[in-house]
């Protein structure tokens, strides 16, 4: 029996012209984004990520860093000492107990407070460790296995769910958390465009296609976007003219 695919027909032709309209309004920065090379490290940033903006995650940072001058010394902190130094970040307690949970899930696997480990590891077999991480999804650990460890990985985070409902790849029906549509979209992006992409969506879901209000009338890309979900009030007049002119 075939399985239904979770993305809508024609998509991997709309997620090729995405990719190449995004690359061409903001050609992969991905300084922009602040993710590390060290496995450990990106770990640890994806986790100050959650459900806030990448300046306050950026500076979540700066200040743990500061902090907690070694790992071994954020490991040995009580979780109320962490979470005072998150406070400003959003999900402060939440956060702080993930931490300590999640270093000690690596000392207990690494030996030490390193994810070094990993580039030895395929891809199914550093990904399953991953997603056994506290706080962790098929997203985070494929942030880490694309960004640390140089895999062909593409994550899929809330911005790229969001911006992919709204251009019509998937439908409104989509859940999020399903493997089978983290693993769709990935097969469906070619292995040397993965990286870019992934960047630019962030980039523009952050920027652009916001959550409440998407600035539909700066967007590079709205001359395709079908913009499902969004509401009429906050697109611009001039697509409102072409989507009724359309559907008369």
């Amino acid at each position: 029996m075939k399985v239904r695919s979770p993305l809508n027909r024609g998509a991997k032709e709309r997620l090729t012209q995405l990719a190449q309209l995004l690359h061409r309004s903001y050609g992969a920065p991905e300084n922009d984004l602040g993710n590390k090379a060290d496995p450990l490290d990106e770990a640890l940033y994806i986790t100050l990520t959650l459900q806030t903006d990448l300046p306050r995650a950026a500076l979540m940072w700066s200040r743990l860093k500061t902090a907690f001058p070694s790992w071994d010394a954020l490991a040995a902190a009580r979780v109320q000492r962490i979470a005072s130094v998150l406070r400003e970040g959003g999900l402060h307690r939440q956060k702080a107990k993930t931490i300590k949970r999640l270093l000690a899930r690596v000392k207990k696997f690494a030996g030490e407070l390193s994810l070094e480990r990993l580039h030895q590891l395929s891809d199914a077999e550093a990904e399953h460790f991953l997603v056994s991480l506290p706080g962790f999804s098929w997203k985070t650990a494929r942030c880490v296995l694309l960004y640390s460890l140089g895999r062909d990985t593409f994550p899929v985070d809330s911005n790229t769910f969001r911006i992919l409902k709204r251009m019509g790849v998937l439908p409104p029906s989509a859940v999020y958390r399903r493997r089978s549509l983290h693993d769709a979209l990935q097969n469906a992006v070619p292995k040397a465009e993965r990286r870019a992409f992934h960047v630019n969506l962030v980039v523009h879901g952050q920027r652009v296609c916001l959550p409440q209000t998407p600035r539909c009338g700066e967007c590079s890309v709205r001359r395709c976007c079908a913009k499902r979900g969004v509401a009429l009030s906050l697109q611009p007049k001039a697509a409102l003219h072409s989507a009724f002119a359309r559907a008369s």
